[in-house]
């Protein structure tokens, strides 16, 4: 019959309790490290999305009517119109500049091409079909 527990044993037990507790504290530690990291890819994502938002905005109506009732399209005989919720643009005569300039501005929008067509008429010119699903 053991009377007393040895301070050894005593010993040993609380040189065990604190490995074990070593050991649990380095793995929480680590988990909150990654739980941090994540936490800050996600906010630099969140960022990047309200950033995009803030460029891709909803084209209107007005914007579209604005830019194609420019300076920029005189001479090409661009005709738009509203028809069953697709903006229908047609264009018969433009050149090289006017093409890229409409197509970088709606292509950049956030809008649905339903339908383009583009056709060569001579050298310099082009004409131009599309609709547009805002």
């Amino acid at each position: 019959m053991i009377r007393t527990i040895h301070p050894l044993y005593l010993l040993g037990l609380m040189v065990v309790i604190l490995l074990t507790l070593v050991w649990q504290n380095n793995k929480i530690e680590k988990e909150i490290s990654y739980a941090q990291s994540e936490r800050g890819s996600a906010r630099v994502i969140a960022k990047r999305i309200i950033d995009l938002k803030k460029v891709m905005k909803t084209a209107n109506r007005s914007q579209i009517d604005r830019f194609l009732d420019g300076s920029l399209f005189a001479g090409a005989e661009l005709t738009h119109r509203v028809k069953s919720k697709r903006y229908i643009v047609n264009a018969k005569n433009m050149n090289a500049r006017q093409l890229q300039a409409f197509l970088n501005r709606i292509l950049n929008m956030s809008v649905k091409v339903m339908q383009l067509k583009v056709q060569s008429t001579d050298d310099k010119h082009a004409g131009l079909y599309m609709e547009i699903s805002l």
